[in-house]
């Protein structure tokens, strides 16, 4: 798959996932100028008319498999105990998170003050939520201050999840 498509599906997916939430730290922006191109896409025939068509289409992306979501959920469960240190410095906090976040969400997440984040421990486990792709998905961690929704995506199927977004799931 071209990554003009994934970043439109992997864009529409946490959209449609997220879409409704409040946040208690800063989200995540939505793009991702690493994976979006600019190019226009080329058409792949010329009509009776002269007028171009573009009969292209993206192939879906397939759902998440048992290892992929196993692995989602271990790491939005790492993401969010790593997340719920109110006690650390912010300094140590987000040297702490780094290993764990996306680009955008490292740099959503500079800044925070770990001891404005509710959360204190993670409760259950995780459970991935409906919609979720090879690539990009969401997982709810049930904790002691309410669910929280973390958003991971990964470049392909053998790379690691890593968190964009953590926030709570109702708002």
């Amino acid at each position: 798959m071209n990554r003009r498509a994934f970043a439109v599906v992997h864009l529409a997916v946490v959209l449609a996932l997220t879409g409704c939430t409040a946040q208690t730290a800063p989200a995540a922006p939505t793009s991702n100028p690493a994976t979006t191109r600019t190019s226009a896409p080329s058409p792949s025939h010329t009509s009776e008319a002269g007028s171009l068509t573009d009969e292209a289409t993206v192939a879906p992306i397939p759902e998440a498999g048992p290892d992929g979501q196993a692995a989602a959920i271990t790491a939005a469960e790492k993401t969010v105990t790593t997340f719920a240190q109110p006690t650390l410095d912010a300094s140590t906090w987000i040297n702490n998170m780094y290993p764990l976040l996306t680009q955008r969400g490292a740099r959503a997440y500079e800044g925070t003050d770990p001891a404005q984040i509710p959360v204190r421990r993670v409760t259950g486990p995780g459970r991935v939520v409906d919609g979720s792709t090879d690539v990009a998905l969401i997982v709810q961690v049930p904790t002691d201050a309410g669910i929280y929704n973390v958003s991971l995506s990964r470049t392909d199927a053998s790379a690691v999840w890593l968190a964009e977004q953590i926030r709570p799931a109702q708002g």
